[in-house]
C-alpha cells in the first residue's frame, strides 16, 4: 500500500524553474487572539508524487500576501452559537450539533462555513492560503532567501511519517490502517503535528472547506500565480486536510478533495486576508448525471446506508485494473436503503471522464472482515468503465457479500467520507 510506513517522496516534484529569491516584505500588525500569521512571500504548491491525485499537479510557485488564519478549527459550540444568534438551522444532513462542544463543527455545508466567517469579518481561506499555512513558505527551506527543494515539505510537521502522535486519522504507519481514535479530537488538542506557523489539525480531525471552487485543471501549466482564488464559477468546493477516518495519504498538504463526496467529517476554519484574491482562468467544469439501480444478491436493499461511488479510471493500475491505494473518489452519494428489490440512484460527475462506478451497502451490523460501509455487500456497475460524455442512465449494480478474508488492497469502494477508508471494500469483478 502506497504510504504505508513511509513518507511521501517529493524529490521528483522539484524543477529548476521553481527556484527564485524570497524578497523581504513589510508585515502587517500581529493577528487577533486565536489567529496566527502566515507571512507574505512565495511557496511551492502541489505534488506529482506517487501518492498525488491527478488534480495535484503540476507543482508551481505561488506568491501570497500575508494573512491571519484561525489557529484551530471552528468548534461545534461556536458554530451552534452562531446558528442560534442568526436564527438559522443547520442544513447538512450529517450535522452533529454541539454534543461535543470543544470538538470541531462537523457535517457543515460550504455555504454555512462561508457565511460564518463573513459574519466575523473574515473569510474562508483560499486553497493556496490553506496549503501555504500547512506546507510553509520558501523562507523555511534549506535556503531561507530562495525557493529550493527543501521547501517541498509533505506534511504540516515536516517529513516524518504520519502517525497518531501527529494527526488524528486512520493511520497506515504500521501497515494495516488503524483508527487513532474513533472520533474527532478537541480543536485545541496539541500533539506533534502543528503546522510551520503553529496552526493545529491542518492534517486529520476534520476535512476543512476552503473558499475555492474545485477544478481538476486549476493549476494550469504550472506557471507562477499571485494571490489565486480558484475558478470564478462552479458548484463543487474544495476540501483539504483529511479527517479522523481517512488514510495517511490524505494527511499530505497537497492532497485535494471536493464536496461531490460528502459526509460527516466536513468542518472549517476562517482566514483574515490582507489582499483580494484573483480568479484563475479555467474553462468551466460541466457535470453530467449517471443514474441506474442497485440490487442486492439474495435479498432487498436494506440496512443503514447505501454508498454509490465513482472513481476516475486514470486512478487505477493498468496492469491489475484495481484502484491505486490512496486515490480519492470523484463523486459519492449516500442513500437511505429503501428495503426493496432495487434502489434508484443518480450520481453527478465531471463531463468527459471515464469512471468506475461501484456501490457498498452498510447493513448496520458488525463489520466482520471489512469496513462497516461494505458489511451488507459491495458491487460494481455492469457497464464499467463508464464514459460520461453526457447524461447516462440504465446503470445496474448488484452488491454481493465480501469474500472471506476481506478485500484486497487498492480496490475501488467507498471514499474518505464514508465510514470505511478510501479504497475500501472492492466491487466483485
Amino acid at each position: 500500500m502506497i504510504g504505508a510506513g513511509s513518507a511521501e517522496d517529493l524529490t521528483g516534484s522539484w524543477r529548476a524553474d521553481l527556484s527564485g529569491p524570497v524578497e523581504a516584505a513589510a508585515e502587517s500588525p500581529s493577528c487577533p487572539e486565536g489567529e496566527l500569521r502566515v507571512p507574505t512571500g512565495p511557496f511551492l504548491m502541489g505534488s506529482v508524487s506517487e501518492e498525488a491525485g491527478r488534480d495535484e499537479g503540476p507543482v508551481h510557485r505561488v506568491q501570497l500576501s500575508g494573512f491571519c488564519l484561525d489557529r484551530s478549527e471552528v468548534s461545534a459550540a461556536d458554530f451552534a452559537a452562531w446558528l442560534a444568534r442568526t436564527s438559522r438551522e443547520a442544513r447538512g444532513e450529517d450535522y452533529r450539533g454541539d454534543s461535543k462542544a470543544g470538538h470541531p463543527a462537523r457535517g457543515v455545508l460550504w455555504e454555512e462555513a462561508r457565511d460564518y466567517c463573513q459574519d466575523l469579518g473574515k473569510a474562508l481561506p483560499t486553497e493556496a492560503q490553506w496549503e501555504k499555512a500547512a506546507r510553509g513558505g520558501c523562507e523555511g527551506g534549506d535556503d531561507p532567501g530562495a525557493c529550493d527543494p527543501g521547501d517541498l515539505r509533505p506534511y504540516p510537521w515536516g517529513h516524518q511519517v504520519p502517525d497518531c502522535t501527529r494527526a488524528n486519522h486512520r493511520s497506515t504507519a504500521e501497515g494495516r490502517p488503524e483508527l487513532c481514535v474513533s472520533d474527532t479530537l478537541p480543536v485545541d488538542h496539541a500533539g506533534l503535528g502543528a503546522g510551520p506557523y503553529g496552526h493545529l489539525h491542518l492534517a486529520g480531525n476534520v476535512w476543512e472547506y476552503v473558499a475555492d471552487v474545485w477544478h481538476p485543471g486549476t493549476y494550469g501549466d504550472g506557471g507562477p500565480r499571485v494571490d489565486p482564488g480558484g475558478p470564478p464559477t462552479g458548484a463543487i468546493h474544495v476540501l483539504r486536510g483529511g479527517g479522523w477516518d481517512t488514510f495517511s495519504t490524505n494527511m499530505r498538504v497537497a492532497n485535494r478533495f471536493q464536496d461531490l463526496v460528502m459526509g460527516t467529517s466536513a468542518g472549517f476554519r476562517c482566514a483574515r486576508p490582507s489582499a483580494a484574491s484573483r480568479p484563475d482562468e479555467v474553462t468551466a467544469l460541466a457535470l453530467v448525471a449517471l443514474s441506474g439501480v442497485v440490487r442486492r444478491e439474495g435479498g432487498p436493499v436494506a440496512g443503514r446506508a447505501l454508498y454509490v461511488t465513482a472513481f476516475d479510471t486514470s486512478d487505477t493500475d493498468p496492469t491489475s485494473g484495481l484502484l491505486i491505494p490512496g486515490r480519492s473518489p470523484v463523486a459519492e452519494i449516500r442513500l437511505t436503503p429503501n428495503g426493496k428489490d432495487a434502489q434508484p440512484f443518480e450520481l453527478r460527475v465531471p463531463a468527459g471522464g471515464r469512471y468506475l462506478v461501484s456501490a457498498a451497502l452498510d447493513h448496520g451490523g458488525a463489520e466482520g472482515t471489512g469496513p462497516a460501509s461494505g458489511s451488507g455487500g459491495v458491487g460494481s456497475a455492469d457497464q464499467n468503465p463508464v464514459s460520461a460524455q453526457q447524461d447516462l442512465s440504465g446503470l445496474t449494480i448488484t452488491v454481493r457479500a465480501l469474500p472471506l478474508g476481506g478485500p484486497p488492497p487498492g480496490a475501488a469502494g467507498p471514499g474518505p467520507h464514508s465510514p470505511g477508508p478510501p479504497g475500501g471494500p472492492p466491487p466483485p469483478r
